[in-house]
């Protein structure tokens, strides 16, 4: 994904949960604190998994050596 439509998607997202959280929000903090439990949740394992991707680098085909998908191959 690229990260412009990532950062649409993301947006796209702010703006779906603000407007389910002001629907909510006439029904008082008993509709709206769970809510923001599990909108705060799910924001914070996002951010976790987001990090853990951002430690592999592109094109790295495992942990254990040096060589990317890109290298060339030597035919012996």
């Amino acid at each position: 994904m690229s990260p412009r439509t990532a950062g649409l998607f993301v947006a796209a997202l702010v703006g779906v949960l603000t407007v389910v959280g002001l629907a909510l929000a006439p029904l008082g903090w008993l509709a709206l604190g769970p809510y923001l439990v599990v909108v705060l949740t799910g924001i914070v394992l996002s951010a976790r998994k987001a990090q853990a991707l951002r430690r592999h680098q592109a094109g790295r085909t495992c942990t254990c050596c040096t060589s990317t998908v890109f290298d060339p191959v030597e035919i012996r």
